[in-house]
């Protein structure tokens, strides 16, 4: 490190936290005003405050003469939220420490503990790992189960083989949703060790582990009024705990860390939970009405859950291109994208108002009747008793839309020579443009004013490839790409098929680069690249990958004419496929018109048709549409 960063902890840098983004900026970014958005990302109780507790605020931050207002600093031991947490619990206000938000509880605890490590059991929260890297604290992970249960003899051997004197577990597990039983609770508790169990979300479960706080002194529960009091954006949590550990936690947190408005709001919250809790069953109402839409859609398997969200796998389509598609139509939902590690091809959804849930209902069925075109899938299932299955990389598997697309337009501009993304569209569904360098050198070529210089394909590559790769350590266009089907999807077609790539990307870097991003590595038999031999429309790469499979029957599945030239060239059967921000209309009659002869959806999640559920898929019929 150079400059004032060597007097910084050199670990920090790449340590990043990645939370859910404003609300407003979305909106900015999406053209949707925030009123008729659907914010179902951070599971928010969005429901309207009872007007007593907006009321208990404006009259704390005015009322000088009570010792409690704006120009005022809190009581750092926030005496009174503190004596109605504790009667809350039936318990005693010296059980009780408050923070700004649980996160802020969480960092207290860690920063409390003489832990040299810290036992997490993921798919979980990710602010524990985050705030043990931070303390400098060991995190050591235990998987969960399959169905996302905690693992507790796995945990306990942990505690016992690593010596763990920290465990953090939360109850409703977020992003799953599942439980961790009292029971269970106790027989972790009977080790060694700390055990904190987060729980805010327990009102929308209905048990907690407080009743067992008197059982056991290393027993500690953590609450936060952002979720089931909706007020996420005051920041207030709390921890349940024996006096002496609260004790040192309130020795060390910081002395107002609960502002005025944050701590009357909290008051007012319990005074008025009776109220809140009607919308709490709003939310679980809504929760279930949305699980019973979810369970219907081909492309979604919602888990059991036990909080006010669901978690969903993303079948035959991409978790990632779901997201997307929601989010422009203004319900945001939470994808994980790779820091969500067993959970990149799953999204969750927030439980919200019945305006909010229409919503969403709303945009899965427009996404179910884009992506996934029944008449295509019919088609598809006759044409499926081959050998192999070939894929185009770009466009098909990889979307290319920011990354080779918008390098072509600007390396054109460089070279004095404006085009647009209709020239390059025109000019690939003309065909024999599998090769972008020499697309972009055409392109130029045809808009170069008379008596100028005329770029050779070296300097275009090479201009090309300064914004495709990036240089001098900032990252190029290649770092927009972003995965287009159902990773799990293909993998399960592998178990019936010989998988193969035909595509027009040199090896190194640009082929090998995107399938160890998209951990494509090992899934596809045969690669077969730029250098291998003569490129799309030529049938000679195509052939290449038959060779290699050993197959004589297949379907070549691509964006472009050429990849379906190609593969009517080699003697097997063309499937045309609807790349991102096309028109599966204009696509499709061009990709007919090169011997395609079915064209697939964004995504192909038709291809779930070559699938039989004994082999990981869900046959063509595994849901009824809905009524």
């Amino acid at each position: 490190m150079s400059g004032v960063l060597k007097y910084t902890r050199a670990d920090l840098a790449k340590l990043k936290y990645h939370p859910v983004r404003p609300l407003d900026v979305i909106s900015r970014e999406i053209g949707v005003p925030v009123e008729e958005m659907a914010k179902l990302d951070a599971n928010e109780n969005l429901h309207p405050v009872p007007k007593e507790m907006m009321d208990a605020v404006t009259g704390a931050l005015q009322s000088f003469s009570s010792g409690c207002s704006a120009q005022i600093y809190p009581d750092p031991t926030q005496t009174n939220l503190r004596a109605d947490i504790a009667a809350l619990h039936g318990l005693t206000p010296q059980h009780v420490c408050a923070g700004s938000g649980s996160d802020d509880i969480l960092d207290i605890v860690m920063r409390l503990m003489d832990a040299p490590s810290c036992l997490i059991s993921p798919p979980t929260f990710g602010m524990y790992k985050f705030l043990g890297d931070i303390s400098k604290i060991k995190v050591i992970e235990v998987p969960r189960k399959d169905n996302f249960e905690v693992d507790v003899p796995a945990v306990v051997a942990a505690i016992r083989k690593h010596k763990i004197k920290l465990v953090m577990l939360p109850s409703p597990n977020n992003p799953t949703g599942t439980l961790l039983p009292n029971s269970d609770v106790e027989i972790l508790c009977k080790e060694d060790a700390m055990i904190v169990v987060d729980e805010a979300y327990a009102d929308f479960a209905g048990c907690s582990a407080d009743e067992l706080l008197s059982k056991f002194p290393n027993l500690m529960v953590c609450r936060t009024f952002s979720k089931w009091a909706g007020l996420a954006g005051l920041r207030v949590g709390y921890a349940l705990g024996d006096p002496s550990i609260i004790e040192r936690m309130l020795a060390i947190k910081q002395p107002y860390n609960v502002n005025v408005a944050a701590e009357a709001m909290a008051r007012a919250a319990l005074a008025n939970r009776p109220a809140i809790m009607v919308t709490i069953q709003s939310l679980l109402d809504q929760r279930d009405r949305l699980i019973a839409y979810l369970d219907k859609y081909r492309f979604l398997k919602p888990h059991k859950t036990h909080s006010n969200f669901v978690l969903c796998d993303v079948e035959q389509a991409s978790a990632q291109g779901l997201a997307s598609f929601m989010r422009n139509r203004g319900v945001l939902v939470r994808y994980f994208g790779t820091q969500g590690g067993q959970l990149q091809n799953n999204i969750r959804i927030s439980s919200g108002r019945p305006q909010d849930i229409d919503k969403c209902i709303k945009a899965l069925d427009e996404y179910e009747a884009e992506r996934f075109d029944q008449a295509a899938a019919d088609t598809l299932k006759g044409m499926g008793d081959v050998e192999a299955l070939i894929f185009d990389m770009d466009g098909v598997l990889v979307d290319v839309s920011m990354s080779y697309r918008t390098a072509i337009l600007e390396t054109a501009a460089h070279f004095g020579v404006p085009i647009t993304s209709a020239d390059v569209n025109a000019a690939k569904a003309k065909g024999d443009a599998n090769n972008d360098w020499k697309l972009t050198l055409t392109l130029i070529e045809g808009g170069l004013k008379k008596g100028a210089n005329k770029p050779s394909l070296e300097e275009v590559t090479a201009e090309f490839e300064k914004r495709y790769q990036g240089e001098k350590g900032v990252p190029g266009l290649s770092s927009l790409e972003t995965f287009i089907p159902s990773l799990p999807m293909l993998k399960a077609l592998k178990a019936k098929y010989k998988l193969a790539i035909v595509t027009g990307r040199p090896r190194k870097p640009d082929c090998e680069t995107a399938l160890k991003a998209f951990g494509l590595e090992g899934l596809f038999e045969v690669v077969v690249c730029m250098e291998d031999a003569a490129v799309k429309p030529d049938p000679a790469p195509v052939k290449l990958a038959l060779s290699k499979l050993k197959c004589k029957s297949g379907i070549m599945f691509g964006d472009t004419v050429d990849d379906c030239r190609a593969a009517v060239g080699a003697g097997i059967q063309a499937a045309g496929v609807v790349p991102p921000k096309h028109s599966k209309e204009e696509d499709s009659k061009v990709l007919k018109g090169s011997g395609a002869g079915v064209v697939l959806s964004e995504g192909m999640a038709e291809l779930s048709v070559l699938l039989d559920a004994s082999e990981g898929g869900a046959p063509a019929a595994k849901k009824q549409k809905k009524g």
